[in-house]
């Protein structure tokens, strides 16, 4: 009878623990899909801290050549500024220049139309003096 009454106790023990062992089997299950959802989680994060990591790279990368960018800009407008100065003091110089010019331009006609009547002048009388010396050897 012990080998029956053995048998009936692995039989109810079997039973009782059926419910328990597909729970457990759920439990593990549902475990398994955790850490693999776990591990894929991981997985994701350590794409996302990449893919940072690279953004952040990329954004020091722009940030140097903003500061080069803000550098050259600097040299040019310096540039540009020495520039503009030195057409600004020709410039200055050209209309000085042109005013010196003008004046001796204005000074040179007046000059000319005084010699021009001078010159008329000047005709006027050998013409008057050739008439008299005409006049003189006809007489």
């Amino acid at each position: 009878m012990s080998h029956e009454l053995v048998e009936l106790l692995r039989s109810v023990l079997k039973e009782e623990l059926q419910p328990i062992h597909e729970r457990l089997d759920r439990l593990e299950a549902g475990q398994q899909r955790l850490e693999e959802r776990q591990q894929r989680l991981e997985e994701r994060q350590q794409r996302l801290e990449e893919r940072q990591q690279r953004l952040e790279e990329r954004q020091q990368r722009l940030e140097e050549r903003q500061q080069r960018l803000e550098e050259k800009l600097d040299h040019f407008i310096i540039e540009t500024r020495s520039h503009f100065k030195k057409i600004e003091d020709e410039l200055a110089e050209h209309r000085r220049m042109f005013e010196i010019l003008s004046h001796d331009w204005r000074n040179a006609n007046i000059a000319i139309e005084y010699l021009n009547h001078k010159i008329g002048q000047h005709d006027l009388e050998m013409y008057q003096l050739k008439k008299r010396l005409e006049l003189q050897e006809t007489k």
